[in-house]
């Protein structure tokens, strides 16, 4: 098979392309893998465990104090209908069973009430606790916010340069005879499809050629083409 100088750098071109294809669209692909935003999305996981316990704690704790305050509640009304039947009695010995549930009342009330202001502590500091929770989950939010507004942007790009370089790449194969267009892809599902010649060194894979092959290659009419001895590669002269 022949080929032009001219189709051969198309090849060389063509092979740059798809170089560069294969690079944006695994760079492409790896954003989503990027260290800050895995990061980032891994902290505000932790925080959304955190602020869902935080008030899991919160709710606990103002259902407690509802209770302490309905016990307190009925303590008063305890109270009230003991002083209120104290003061009608005329029986001593009611007068002092009532007397003594008082005073057990009251120290019940008393009791209660160190219960409401342990828990009212509580709920102070788990309520600090969930706002620093909510702030810090806040930061982590805006900071992904922005990393990933920047790999949007930066997928933007890749995409936009990947778009350019597919129509150059149609361009440069309409242009191309269809026999060498295939012979270039069959080469290219397997290695690296085309290379230069450098001194006796090919491109593709670097490996030197023997002094009998590259005579022979450098023999050849330059329009016919010549390939690699150890990995088939096309050879540019």
């Amino acid at each position: 098979m022949n080929a032009t100088p001219n189709q051969l750098q198309d090849l060389l071109e063509l092979n740059a392309l798809d170089q560069l294809i294969l690079k944006s669209r695994t760079e492409a692909e790896q954003l989503g893998q990027d260290a800050t935003y895995v990061k980032l999305q891994a902290d505000l996981k932790a925080t959304s465990g955190e602020f869902i316990a935080a008030n899991n704690v919160i709710d606990g704790l103002k259902l407690d104090l509802k209770r302490l305050e309905s016990d307190v509640e009925l303590v008063d009304k305890r109270m009230a209908k003991d002083v209120a039947s104290l003061r009608t009695t005329a029986v001593v010995k009611d007068a002092q069973g009532l007397q003594h549930e008082i005073k057990t009342l009251e120290r019940r009330k008393q009791e209660l009430e160190d219960q409401e202001l342990e828990i009212m502590e509580g709920l102070e500091q788990a309520t600090k606790n969930l706002a620093e929770i909510t702030s810090r989950r806040s930061e982590i939010e805006s900071e992904l916010r922005t990393v990933v507004e920047g790999l949007n942007r930066e997928k933007a790009r890749l995409l936009s340069g990947l778009e350019l370089a597919q129509a150059d790449r149609k361009q440069l194969v309409g242009r191309l005879p269809a026999e060498l267009v295939e012979l270039f892809e069959a080469k290219r599902r397997r290695a690296i499809p085309i290379g230069r010649l450098i001194h006796s060194e090919c491109g593709a894979c670097r490996m030197s050629i023997s002094a009998t092959n590259l005579a022979g290659i450098l023999k050849a009419p330059i329009d016919q083409l010549v390939f690699c001895p150890d990995c088939a590669a096309i050879l540019v002269r």
